[in-house]
């Protein structure tokens, strides 16, 4: 299939060997390719998982840690049957972890996407590094393709990722967006960071906070204890749902409980690849924001910024976000990664973005044509015009279609 994206973004290794490599389950290098179908078979990884994490994982591969993905299962794996992990072994050695689940979609087809939506930001394949690598990821796809699967969906991957380059050929690209991210690396200091503003909007930053205060008593909190994080995860999903229900906006998995639920879990333990940072500001002792932030291997990703939609005025949201950045400063992380998409009030703070797209492949006949349709204009131009809806408009609709989604899941 032609890539719809432009090779050039998802270059990461020479992608004229994704097209030309023969797709077997052996390569060189004794590596033998399996699928892992159960939850016991997933757990029985945990102790090799990490260490290939340990050795291969970049920061942004936080999504598919054990830890993470244990997590998800315990909330969202509702199946264990579900399961699809398709591993490669080098040497006897795990070299290759593509994690994967097989659902049914609303069309009665087999689909394939990334364990761990819709929490994971980023999807992607953890690969060992070496001459070998590039053989070992297409033997992968080979038993990808042979899942037995009509279509396969994979959201959110992004251009510097190890299966970029291989979906980009082998796949259509759709939903395309940039994920932002401040570098820290170099700067001595907060005020480098902050001199990539004007002069105008900091001074705009000092009228909000002067707002703020007039309201009440202000105090910014940096990284909570622990049971102070389980309170303030509640009051930033409730804040963010209602954010969204003023403006007429729609968010499934901050409507879902299970995603809430995964949050306030992660938070408790404590896993060693992946921390929990939350942030928040505070009136009179009470949230009026709060700052979510996974932390890996030195870089920050700022998972949920959630604000009172009654403090808009006094530029919570906007206060919020510079103090989750100088908290991510203050613990010495090298980045700050914002996530896509690359939203108007990420400008100031970027320094570059990554292209991200999801990508998606039919194998079958039915899979083929919904591939199409999935990935086709008319599609793409429906879901702009629902992001347009008019406040007004969305108020009267969401409320009515989120009873009518809870029934259906019921």
């Amino acid at each position: 299939m032609a890539a719809a994206l432009p090779r050039a973004a998802f270059e990461r290794a020479a992608p004229d060997q994704f097209e030309t490599m023969p797709m077997t389950g052996r390569v060189g290098g004794s590596c033998d390719i399996a699928v892992i179908r159960d939850r016991a078979g997933f757990e029985s990884l945990a102790v090799e998982w990490t260490e290939l994490f340990e050795r291969a994982g970049r920061p942004e591969q936080l999504f598919q840690t054990f830890e993470w993905l244990d997590c998800w299962a315990d909330h969202f794996l509702d199946d264990p049957g579900r399961l699809r992990l398709v591993i490669g072994r080098r040497d006897g050695r795990l070299a290759m972890v593509w994690p994967l689940i097989i659902t049914t979609n609303c069309f009665g087809l087999a689909q394939l996407g990334w364990m761990g939506e819709p929490v994971s930001q980023y999807g992607d394949a953890l690969l060992e590094p070496g001459p070998l690598a590039h053989e070992t990821l297409v033997a992968g796809w080979s038993a990808v393709r042979a899942l037995g699967a009509d279509v396969a969906l994979f959201r959110k991957t992004r251009g510097d990722s190890n299966v970029g380059a291989l979906l980009a050929v082998q796949a259509i690209g759709c939903e395309h967006a940039e994920a932002p991210f401040a570098q820290f690396r170099g700067k001595t200091d907060f005020a480098m960071v902050l001199s990539r503003r004007s002069p105008k909007a900091q001074s705009s930053r000092r009228r909000l906070l002067r707002r703020l205060q007039e309201t009440g008593d202000i105090s910014f909190e940096t990284g909570a204890d622990p049971q102070s994080a389980q309170s303030l995860l509640r009051a930033a999903f409730k804040m963010k749902r209602d954010w969204l229900l003023r403006r007429g906006l729609y968010s499934a998995p901050i409507e879902s409980d299970a995603m809430l639920a995964f949050f306030l879990d992660f938070a408790t333990r404590a896993p060693d690849q992946v921390t929990t940072l939350v942030d928040a500001i505070l009136r009179d002792g009470e949230p009026v924001s709060v700052g979510v932030t996974l932390a890996c291997k030195g870089s920050g990703f700022g998972h949920l910024l959630a604000h009172d939609p009654d403090c808009d005025k006094q530029g919570a949201g906007v206060l919020l976000a510079e103090h989750v950045m100088k908290s991510c400063f203050a613990r010495r992380l090298e980045r700050y990664d914002m996530l896509a998409p690359y939203d108007a009030y990420k400008a100031e703070w970027a320094d570059d973005a990554a292209p991200v797209a999801d990508f998606i492949a039919g194998f079958t006949p039915p899979g083929k044509l919904f591939a199409y349709a999935w990935s086709s204009g008319a599609r793409q131009r429906i879901k702009t015009a629902v992001k347009k809806m008019p406040a007004r408009a969305g108020r009267m609709f969401w409320p009515v279609a989120r009873i009518a989604m809870r029934k259906i899941k019921s």
